[in-house]
């Protein structure tokens, strides 16, 4: 697919952003991007379903087997959680969504709550759209990325827990297709051996698409442990 890039937009930590033009596609399509406020009621739906995820969402035995032969490791960090998931699918959020995540906890532990001092929940939504040449708008999403930061083990360390994308919002003009997925995440330590920081890579596909023609918007979103901020990049 080839694009045109018109502008680079930083989204801000705090307050909310304007609208901005973003990129036009070769089916003419110009795409904007905005930072808006996360519903209160989404917050408090995600409060009460369970934020607090310890259970692995990976294989047990092979968590088992890798605490037994090492203990913890606190330097060593790992996302016991998902790496590859759907948040919306043909239109509709995707069964499930909201109980799948990623973490970045060390190594040897098997249950986030093995930790302590996490943060409370941090959410950022960020609403995308895509205008066509008659000015009719052909997609409009909303999602939220959610997590929590500041874990420690025994004292010591900063890692994530509950790190997710939340579809909020979805409308698409009749012959598109809309799906966006969750396509990578990796975990490292971008701290010292003796005070560890965990930081989260969580790469995004919003997918929208014709019988003829595919519009593929990648972002990097990069959490860390020791903070609240989330950075975001647009991925070519």
């Amino acid at each position: 697919m080839k694009t045109w890039l018109f502008a680079l937009l930083v989204l801000p930590v705090m307050g909310l952003a304007t609208s901005a033009e973003e990129f036009k596609t070769e089916n003419e399509v110009t795409h904007f991007i905005e930072e808006v406020e996360t519903p209160s009621e989404l917050k408090e739906v995600f409060q009460l379903d369970g934020a607090w995820r310890f259970e692995p969402q990976g294989g047990m035995d092979e968590i088992t087997k890798e605490l037994d032969r090492t203990g913890v490791i606190i330097d060593k960090v790992v996302n016991l959680g998902k790496k590859i998931w759907t948040v919306i699918e043909n239109g509709k959020p995707a069964v499930n969504v909201k109980t799948t995540y990623a973490n970045a906890l060390p190594l040897g532990v098997s249950r986030a709550d093995q930790l302590e001092k996490f943060s409370p929940l941090q959410f950022r939504s960020v609403r995308r759209y895509g205008v066509n040449l008659y000015g009719v708008t052909v997609y409009d999403v909303t999602y939220t990325l959610v997590h929590r930061f500041g874990g420690q083990y025994e004292g010591r360390g900063a890692y994530l827990e509950s790190v997710t994308v939340l579809p909020q919002h979805v409308e698409v003009m009749w012959g598109y297709k809309l799906d966006f997925f969750v396509e990578k995440v990796s975990a490292v330590n971008i701290g010292t051996r003796e005070n560890p920081v965990a930081s989260l890579a969580l790469e995004t596909t919003l997918n929208v698409s014709t019988v003829l023609q595919e519009m593929r918007l990648k972002n990097l979103h990069e959490f860390r442990g020791d903070s609240a901020v989330v950075n975001s990049t647009e991925v070519k």
